[in-house]
């Protein structure tokens, strides 16, 4: 299941994949999944940042958020 149908948790995250925000920009990677947070890595950025899975519109080849890129970086 992808997209807006799909309860959170039965979504298929897995380490390696894209992370994708609202404007199209891919942001980082895929870590983890942990609970109720996506773990993700920004290039550049050695540290692991924990995405919230209600910011995740959508998954299909890629993690897409409905957050910009800066509404993204106000959480982290």
């Amino acid at each position: 299941m992808t997209g807006h149908d799909a309860a959170p948790g039965s979504w298929a995250i897995h380490p390696g994949m894209t992370v994708i925000t609202a404007e199209g920009e891919v942001l980082g990677s895929v870590s983890g999944q942990y609970g109720r947070y996506v773990q993700c890595r920004i290039p550049g950025d050695d540290r692991q940042h924990f995405i919230p899975l209600d910011a995740v519109a959508q998954v299909g080849d890629a993690v897409h958020l409905h957050l910009t890129h800066q509404e993204v970086l106000g959480l982290l």
